[in-house]
């Protein structure tokens, strides 16, 4: 499989920062090697590959979301299990994504959220991120049968949707028909990522290449120490707003919710 361009910039910005870094599109001609090493993989494919061939030192995933991840990574073998692997997850966490919507509608509202067997684990994390923006928040489970387009009548109390990376719910396939049928219930979405917002999101928290580089490099350095950082979200973000949806949703968005970013670069 073909990179993508994210995973070839990101590749670019690491290489710039670690030169003498090797580079193999092959886990296990890159695992067979003298010396100790961090292995990072670029994309789920990567992750995956790399897992299976089990390398003897660290593993750091980039550009791969937290459902994907968790999902790869529990499906190892017990042995597998054993390496030493942490994420950097592609996607800004629920808390970053939910204190948006608060700095957007400056009020208490109620968010919806579905959820498939593949993100249900992330439900208690949603309802503490709710909480502490002062949102309310409508959950639905969807099953692998259910139609997930078909689902969003089953939020009729929410104002806002929050998106998140779940193979179930999202997909190349239907991304555009169900960001069409939000609109059409005057729904806006937010979240996950900055190609989201451009296909039809109203807004969201994203991470640009530069700044998944840069922490990235500070995880590397920490796994070559020898720390074991644990799986995070994003600590450098900002926020990307489809202009189009605002206006066509009648959502002001402020100067103050445009300009939110993390407080550290």
């Amino acid at each position: 499989m073909q990179p993508t361009q994210a995973a070839r910039e990101a590749l670019a910005g690491l290489l710039a920062k670690f030169p003498a870094a090797r580079t193999d599109s092959d886990a296990r001609r890159l695992t067979e090697r003298s010396g100790a090493a961090v292995y990072v993989a670029l994309g789920s494919d990567a992750l995956q590959q790399m897992l299976e061939v089990g390398p003897d030192g660290p593993v750091l995933s980039l550009l791969t979301s937290s459902e994907a991840y968790h999902a790869i990574a529990s499906a190892q073998s017990v042995e597998h299990r054993r390496l030493q692997v942490t994420a950097l997850f592609a996607e800004a966490s629920p808390a970053q994504q939910l204190a948006l919507v608060r700095k957007i509608f400056r009020r208490r509202i109620t968010v919806g959220v579905l959820l498939s067997e593949y993100t249900a684990p992330f439900e208690t994390q949603i309802r503490t991120a709710a909480r502490g923006a002062d949102l309310d928040l409508e959950v639905h489970r969807v099953s692998v049968s259910d139609n997930p387009i078909r689902a969003l009548t089953r939020l009729a109390s929410s104002t806002v949707l929050l998106a998140l990376p779940d193979r179930a719910i999202m997909s190349a396939e239907n991304v555009q028909a169900f960001l069409e049928a939000t609109y059409r219930r005057g729904m806006a979405v937010v979240g996950f990522s900055a190609a989201l917002v451009r296909a039809g999101a109203l807004a969201s928290v994203y991470s640009t290449v530069e700044e998944v580089v840069a922490q990235a490099s500070l995880l590397i350095e920490q796994l070559a120490g020898g720390q074991q950082p644990v799986p995070q979200y994003p600590a450098y973000w900002r926020v990307a707003v489809n202009e189009r949806v605002a206006r066509s949703l009648d959502i002001p968005i402020d100067h103050e919710a445009r300009s939110l970013n993390s407080p550290v670069r």
